[in-house]
């Protein structure tokens, strides 16, 4: 059995933030990652659950992994198809709709007296059946309104404590008040600071490029939900497309510093659409359903899963 690969080393709760940079600094050849639930990153709790399985395997894999191809087959389209996608599949269509348009003239008449009875504006074209459909509109919700369609289940079902429920009423209240409200999700870095310590476990994980310490970190949800190599093709795209360095992980979160932030809805759907293909339950704010605001422009990004 693996024992854990890498080192562990306390640093100093008040300056986590500069711990980080200044191991990087340090020793380039190890990339941090603070740990929350640091007793579970234990060589102990891995031969326990018989879960660690070889880093430089997992990477192997990942090399072989074209993460684009890999999300483009899980993941749903977002926005109108506009062109075929199959050039005789557009040809046959545009053939159809010429052989169709004498049958089309005969029924004018018909159509014109059943728009003056039914008052609702008929198709004066018949539907080709080779025609492209649609992809369905992408659909979301704000988080405020999220909050109020919470709120509002919470009371309904009777659940939820008092100070619960004054809580979602204030930062409602708040975001109303100014548009934008307290932040609704966890930093990374503090959410991994333990209440009642003075220091928090920094894993030293050696390896060449910031987005390999994905291959290590195998003792949470995430591990078991989404495969290792596709995880850590993930995150070399992030790396690759937005500077995003793994910080921080415990057993259900993995916490990321974004140095070329998300600057369109686009890019933050797409960074959405991926990390639920993984089996991620929210990133930031956002859920499946929202629309991805609380990303663009985020240094940080707080990935969960439940």
């Amino acid at each position: 059995m693996l024992a854990l690969p890498f080192a562990l080393r306390n640093v100093p709760v008040a300056s986590a933030t500069d711990a980080i940079r200044d191991l990087v600094r340090e020793d380039p050849g190890h990339m941090p990652v603070l740990l929350g639930d640091a007793d579970v990153f234990s060589a102990e709790w891995a031969e326990s659950v018989d879960l660690f399985e070889d880093p430089e395997a997992i990477l192997a894999e990942a090399a072989t992994i074209d993460a684009d191809q890999w999300f483009a087959a899980r993941t749903p389209r977002i926005g109108p198809l506009t062109e075929p996608s199959d050039a005789r599949q557009k040809l046959m269509n545009v053939a159809w709709r010429v052989g169709a348009l004498p049958f089309d003239a005969l029924l004018v008449p018909a159509r014109l007296i059943r728009w003056s009875l039914e008052r609702q504006r008929p198709a004066f074209l018949s539907r080709s059946p080779f025609a492209m459909a649609d992809a369905e509109p992408f659909e979301s919700i704000s988080p405020i309104d999220s909050l109020r369609a919470q709120l509002a289940e919470l009371e309904l079902a009777g659940d939820g404590t008092g100070e619960e429920l004054d809580e979602i009423r204030d930062v409602i209240e708040a975001i109303e008040a100014d548009g934008t409200g307290p932040q609704m999700f966890p930093d990374p870095i503090d959410y991994v600071i333990p209440r009642h310590s003075q220091t928090v476990a920094a894993g030293l994980i050696e390896t060449d490029a910031p987005w390999k310490s994905a291959a290590w970190l195998q003792h949470g949800t995430y591990a078991l939900l989404a495969p290792k190599p596709v995880m850590v093709a993930h995150c070399r795209w992030l790396w690759e497309e937005f500077g995003a360095r793994i910080i921080t992980a415990s057993t259900d979160h993995i916490g990321f510093d974004v140095a070329h932030p998300i600057e369109t809805e686009d890019e933050a759907r797409e960074v959405l659409a991926r990390f639920f293909a993984l089996c991620a339950d929210e990133i930031n704010a956002e859920h499946r359903g929202t629309d991805g605001t609380s990303l663009i422009g985020a240094t940080r990004w707080w990935v969960w899963w439940d």
